[in-house]
């Protein structure tokens, strides 16, 4: 089963979710019918509530994490949600380091939740509490400084996190499986991972949806950065380079892929790290990963081979450097044995150093940035945070 990338797993309503309040931290600010999260509690008391948000909320900022050494946590924080071995979650992180997520089952690999169910908001180092309750089944969470987008079935809801209203409705021609927002313009994947797939682009600002791609069936990671959307389609011989002016690019992997032992979505794009567009490769079944690295802006490459030590799926450049994580299965960090972890990335040799760890017990969901985040399952207790650096 494929693993997936940050903002895109999840799955059916778990225990009572949906409409719970928060528990644990100071009160939720409802608003128009909607509910905003206590960092944004000043400014929708300040002014009224606006169907249209131009500026970012003043949210708490994150304590910053270090650039080099042992890296350690900074901040831990429960969600009100119950641990459990099917839980899922889909969760971002804006540019300001406020979190979002929401969880659910994936009973069948699908993920979503059930239309009502909670979305969580991490503002710096204050509490978890609900943000929205989404009236769709959502199946992937993107965030900016100004807004939070929910996407699932053939819809994108975009919230103001000024005021918590919904600002617009994207409707789509497919569902939604994929969703990442950088450049100014939030990206969309449709479709299932098999038969027809688009990727199309958004302007937050505008009703107006492009379809962009006609080739993302197989394409169950995308990457984003300052010029725009990457990724590879079926086959693994070709990167698609999207840029944030609308142009569409492609250039050669230099890679050969037997489809036949490797399946077609072998080789993905994961994501943008220091001007570096990085790729992974899984052959067989993931254990013989290797990571390459191609200009984010020519896509020349491979400019590194190296083994994915770690889960270099999962790989993202944070503000502490590039960071990854291990399962605490053969692509443990280094040093820290088979339990899992997260560290410092490598991109040259694909090594994962100076790691936190976890007990082994535990189960790592996401790996968030642009302030390092994992989203952790506790063999039992409450789902949590912790805020790397």
């Amino acid at each position: 089963m494929r693993r997936w990338q940050a903002g895109l797993l999840a799955g059916a309503l778990v225990l009572a979710v949906a409409g719970c309040d928060f528990r644990g931290g100071s009160a939720s600010v409802t608003t128009g019918g909607t509910t905003a999260s206590a960092s944004v509690a000043n400014s929708v008391a300040a002014s009224s509530s606006s169907a249209t948000a131009t500026a970012a909320p003043a949210v708490p900022t994150p304590s910053a994490p270090s650039t080099s050494g042992q890296l350690r946590v900074l901040l831990h924080d429960d969600f009100p949600v119950a641990s459990n071995a099917f839980l899922g979650v889909i969760a971002a992180e804006a540019p300001d380091g406020s979190v979002f997520a929401t969880f659910g089952s994936q009973p069948s690999g699908v993920p979503s939740t059930a239309a009502g169910t909670a979305v969580y908001v991490v503002d710096g180092n204050t509490p978890a509490q609900v943000a929205e309750h989404p009236a769709i089944p959502v199946t992937a969470l993107a965030a900016d400084d100004t807004f939070l987008y929910a996407g699932g079935g053939t819809q994108i809801i975009e919230y103001s996190r000024a005021t918590g209203s919904v600002v617009r409705t994207w409707n789509l021609a497919a569902p939604v499986r994929l969703m990442t927002v950088a450049a100014g313009l939030l990206w969309a994947v449709l479709g299932g991972t098999s038969g027809p797939g688009q990727v199309v682009e958004m302007n937050p600002d505008a009703s107006t949806v492009t379809t962009v791609g006609t080739d993302a069936a197989s394409v169950y990671a995308v990457a984003a950065g300052p010029l725009g959307l990457y990724y590879v389609p079926a086959g693994g011989t070709t990167i698609v380079h999207i840029s944030a002016t609308g142009q569409r690019v492609q250039a050669p992997t230099h890679q050969a892929i037997n489809e036949q032992l490797s399946g077609a979505d072998a080789v993905q794009a994961i994501s943008v790290i220091d001007g570096q567009l990085l790729l992974v490769t899984d052959f067989g079944q993931g254990m013989d990963s290797v990571s390459r690295t191609y200009d984010a802006s020519t896509l020349a490459g491979p400019q590194t081979d190296a083994p994915g030590t770690a889960d270099s799926d999962r790989a993202i450049d944070s503000l502490a450097g590039p960071v990854d994580l291990g399962l605490g299965d053969s692509r443990a960090c280094s040093g820290s044995g088979s339990v899992p972890c997260v560290g410092r990335f490598n991109l040259s040799t694909g090594a994962v150093s100076d790691a936190v760890t976890f007990p082994g017990s535990a189960r790592l969901g996401l790996l968030l940035g642009p302030y390092p985040v994992a989203i952790v399952f506790p063999a039992s207790g409450s789902v949590y945070l912790d805020r790397i650096g």
